[in-house]
């Protein structure tokens, strides 16, 4: 209601009008109290966010003071194509040196990401490979660094 809108002009209005007046009064109220539910809910989760900041501001901290000359390789998926025949390969370097690992044909990748994934063949090219990447990503990093850990086995 209007700021000096009285109880006797309410009492003078329609039926339809007091109707609508007092859907809107109530509609505000819902909202209002909504919005402050929200704020409520977003404290626990601003909470976590300055948490993480803080682990990735300590994280980056000791990052920086490691420095014994080991780089942590960054993997990447590619398709390349051989004799005519299109195939998908992990990539990384370490030391300089390229590395790679086969993952398999085209259609040998496809047929796997479709068992996985519904709606895989009617995905663009591009949503493919971000999917074939993410998918092989955590695969090649953890055949990675169990060669490095027997590796390191064997040394010690």
């Amino acid at each position: 209601m209007r700021k000096g809108f009285t109880p006797k002009k309410f009492d003078e209005l329609d039926r339809e009008e007091r109707q609508l007046r007092g859907r809107l009064s109530t509609l505000k109220r819902m909202i209002k109290r909504r919005e402050d539910s929200i704020k409520e809910l977003m404290i626990p989760i601003n909470k976590k966010k300055k948490e993480i900041k803080k682990y990735k501001e300590e994280l980056k901290e000791l990052s920086s003071k490691i420095r014994d000359g080991f780089e942590f390789p960054n993997f990447s998926v590619e398709s390349y194509m051989n004799s005519g025949c299109d195939y998908y390969r992990g990539v990384w370097r370490v030391d300089g040196k390229k590395k790679f690992k086969y993952l398999g044909s085209e259609s040998h990748i496809f047929d796997l990401m479709n068992e996985k994934y519904d709606g895989f063949k009617s995905m663009s090219r591009t949503q493919k490979d971000k999917l074939i990447k993410e998918h092989f990503i955590n695969e090649l990093r953890l055949d990675y660094w169990e060669k490095e850990y027997d590796k390191f086995k064997k040394e010690s």
